[in-house]
């Protein structure tokens, strides 16, 4: 019946006559050909005629199997409009790193990669469901390899276990044969990387604005009003540098910092027509600098969120060996481990989503990307799930 009733209702929106229709409709390039041998095989005199779908065509993403579980993310935010490039093979990567970065537990990461594993298998969802495992299953991996780094696995449970039966001190760095980043020790470390790895983030989606002026010829946009933030930013990249590494770094980063800053003094000011409005207007233009410097101040996030978990998951793993080695105690410990770790997870798991999309959004789309578009949503047949509602329901 939800069938019958879409071919009616697109059937009510043709021009036709007892003996001919017309429809016009979209239809991606490649499906031309097999749209014309089903129309010749079903009426052999009717007529199609292709012509270019317009700016005003609905927008249809097309991304390899890494980057296609995240269309979702961009989607929710805004299709691409045909001005704009597809961001989301370069946001898949990011969405991935900073989710792992923020969850940063290899215990939690391995249950996320299981869970998705068996429910893609067992379950065989849907194309939009699939995708969205997928997409926490490579979030589950980059969690993985964060909480390695981090040397997190279920907080350190595995330190605390070895504790409890044998009485001996020990830590995760002494468990684990790799170097790894405490988020408690290393805050200050962990706090630097997040903030590099924001301005990177940031530089990407400028470098995307910079590419999209290139393609439009906007050339003066894209060398005054994009490239010359970039390299400003990589100026003073190089001057915090050369704080710890030398006078030499220092001089290069003032050097670059210097120059980006009077060519937007001489250029954001060019569509006004007095010389002194321009300057001014080019001066005023240095003010958002405090802008980019909150963008990258946003980053420090991926701390905070990772160093939430950890400390969550340790006190867990704390309380669950209060009742000692007894049977009572074992019992004690289990449930508080498997409640404990999985509201971790779940408060965790939701504050790193969330985060994630919100650097995503806020810090890296918002340099180039207007979105705006329409999704291409073909007229097709659904015949697996239906959501039946009762009349009387709310």
């Amino acid at each position: 019946m939800q069938n019958r009733s879409e071919k009616y209702k697109v059937i009510s929106e043709l021009d036709q006559t007892d003996h001919v229709f017309i429809l016009n409709g979209y239809i991606p390039e490649e499906d031309e050909k097999k749209l014309e041998e089903i129309c010749t095989r079903a009426v052999p005199d009717c007529v199609l005629e292709f012509e270019d779908a317009g700016e005003d065509a609905p927008v249809k993403l097309r991304n390899n199997a890494f980057a296609q579980p995240a269309e979702s993310i961009v989607t929710m935010y805004s299709p691409p409009s045909h001005k704009d490039v597809d961001p989301t093979p370069i946001m898949a990567f990011f969405f991935y790193f900073f989710f792992g970065m923020m969850f940063s537990d290899a215990g939690y990461g391995v249950l996320m990669i299981l869970a998705t594993t068996i429910a893609l298998k067992v379950f065989k969802p849907d194309r939009k469901m699939r995708n969205n495992l997928k997409l926490f299953q490579y979030c589950g991996v980059s969690t993985v390899i964060w909480g390695l780094i981090f040397g997190s696995i279920f907080g350190d449970a595995p330190a605390v276990v070895y504790k409890l039966f044998t009485g001996s001190e020990i830590t995760m760095q002494q468990l684990l044969p790799w170097p790894i980043l405490d988020t408690q020790k290393d805050a200050l470390t962990i706090m630097i990387l997040s903030i590099g790895l924001g301005l990177i983030h940031v530089l990407v989606g400028m470098g995307c604005k910079f590419y999209v002026c290139i393609k439009e010829k906007d050339y003066a946009a894209a060398f005054f009003d994009t490239g010359l933030w970039m390299t400003m930013l990589v100026g003073f990249a190089i001057l915090a540098a050369g704080i710890a590494a030398g006078q030499t770094l220092i001089y290069i980063g003032a050097g670059i910092a210097i120059a980006s800053a009077a060519g937007l003094i001489l250029t954001q000011g060019r569509g006004k027509k007095n010389i002194f409005a321009r300057l001014i207007g080019g001066v005023a233009s240095l003010y958002d600098i405090t802008s980019y410097i909150s963008d990258l101040l946003s980053y420090s996030r991926l701390l905070a969120l990772g160093l939430t978990t950890g400390v969550m998951a340790q006190v867990f793993n704390m309380l669950s060996t209060l009742m000692g080695t007894n049977v009572f105690g074992i019992i004690f410990m289990i449930v508080i481990f498997i409640v404990g770790h999985a509201i971790t997870i779940g408060l965790n798991a939701l504050g790193s989503y969330v985060h994630t999309m919100r650097l995503q959004y806020v810090e890296m789309f918002s340099k180039f990307y207007d979105g705006g578009g329409k999704a291409f949503e073909p007229f097709s047949l659904n015949s697996k799930n239906f959501k039946i509602k009762n009349s009387n329901d709310d």
